[in-house]
């Protein structure tokens, strides 16, 4: 059994609002063991949303429509569905008394136009909306081939009506809920393809099931188990993670919403460390993300450059000759200690140099200097967050000790 989403609205196709209904439908479905494995957005037209219910029908056993059951001209999702369950479009007397009931609550008068809203499809079972105006129902498709249940789109008439009134229904019609439990692995530093080498085989699993979501610099492994109970899909959940863990090691720095700012903050606050920054790449993004975190404490210094020649005379280390400028390693890790507090880190970010190279350099506990090139280096959003996250990435390694001269 599996569920199919029909979102209605041409406000969304034009970009006007953010589509929350879907994510908190598909939130409500896996949490009771039902997958969804299609969702549509569909405009504000009867012909359309025909078409696209009438689609959704013949492979899916539950269509949840969201949107279109107003009382203006442009909600048609009810003769949508009634045309695509084949069924007539039929008043009843009893939805508009109540309508009448829930705007005499508020204190308003019924319109005329709120009648329409008392045409449901023939043989629909309604769902009261005591939180909204807009009856919801159930329709069974005439040939067999599944079910409709039509929601308003206002998010809290929906998430009531969903909790309240579908769930107990899809439950019921499931046989009992199937528990559906979601662990998140960040690791970061490390791109997709080479996430996707090391734990590739283990991805055609159906139970428990992984997914990635790559972004600038991190990659999330989602690991995602069902069961009978909330035990055995924890279970399950877990023997995946210690596989996972294993085989990527340190590169996963946290889990679920933990992010690289909040993870390297409470490493140099549990080991009493300061860190000191200077930083010609990112216009100092990499400090604000500490502080944002809530650990600005744990910086010393951060100094933000235009260029190299700027940040070398800011710290007092000279003019750089064409040579530091060539091969630049020995200079960036002067300016990674320059930085550093006497009982800290010390973390350079500077470019570009040749060929838009850029460097991460670090300073630490023991002697540790590392010097390392980064990415081709772009004036963008991507190569400065990509840079951000190298940098905290070398500076949780060295606190761990994963990272030590040379450089791995």
């Amino acid at each position: 059994m599996h569920a199919e989403l029909v979102i209605v609205g041409t406000e969304l196709l034009l970009g006007d609002l953010v589509d929350t209904n879907a994510q908190f439908l598909a939130r409500s479905l896996r949490d009771i063991g039902l997958d969804v494995l299609y969702k549509t957005t569909v405009g504000d037209n009867e012909a359309l949303i025909t078409e696209v219910i009438n689609i959704a029908l013949d492979r899916s056993d539950i269509v949840i429509t969201s949107g279109g059951l107003g009382p203006t001209l442009d909600d048609v999702t009810r003769p949508a569905i009634a045309k695509a369950t084949g069924r007539k479009l039929v008043y009843s007397a009893e939805l508009e008394r109540q309508i009448a009931d829930r705007f005499r609550a508020f204190g308003r008068k019924m319109s005329e136009n709120n009648r329409r809203q008392a045409y449901i499809p023939e043989g629909a079972i309604p769902l009261p909306n005591p939180a909204g105006t807009a009856p919801c129902f159930l329709s069974e498709d005439i040939g067999g081939r599944g079910i409709v249940i039509a929601l308003p789109g206002v998010p809290r008439e929906l998430q009531y009506t969903m909790d309240k009134k579908v769930i107990p229904i899809l439950v019921e019609r499931m046989g009992g809920a199937r528990f559906t439990k979601v662990r998140i692995l960040r690791t970061c530093a490390v791109g997709e393809s080479n996430v996707d080498r090391a734990i590739g085989d283990l991805m055609v699993s159906e139970n428990p099931a992984i997914g990635l979501a790559a972004h600038a610099g991190q990659t999330d492994i989602r690991i995602t188990a069902r069961g009978a109970s909330e035990d055995e899909a924890d279970a399950r959940i877990a023997s995946m993670e210690q596989e996972i863990r294993k085989r990527l090691g340190i590169a996963i720095y946290g889990t679920e919403r933990e992010t690289l700012p909040e993870v390297v903050g409470r490493l140099l606050t549990t080991k009493g460390l300061k860190l000191g920054i200077v930083d010609t790449l990112t216009n100092g993004q990499l400090a604000r993300e500490m502080a944002e975190a809530g650990f600005e404490e744990v910086l010393s210094t951060s100094s933000s450059f235009p260029d190299v020649g700027a940040a070398l005379r800011g710290l007092e280390l000279g003019q750089p000759n064409p040579s530091d400028l060539e091969e630049p390693e020995e200079m960036l890790e002067k300016a990674a200690s320059s930085v550093a507090p006497p009982s800290g880190l010390g973390l350079a970010l500077l470019g570009p140099f040749h060929q838009n190279s850029t460097f991460v350099a670090i300073s630490g506990p023991g002697n540790t200097k590392l010097c390392k090139p980064t990415r081709g280096y772009r004036d963008s959003n991507y190569s400065r967050r990509w840079i951000v996250v190298q940098g905290l990435d070398w500076v949780r390694r060295v606190i761990l000790g994963e990272l030590s001269s040379p450089a791995d």
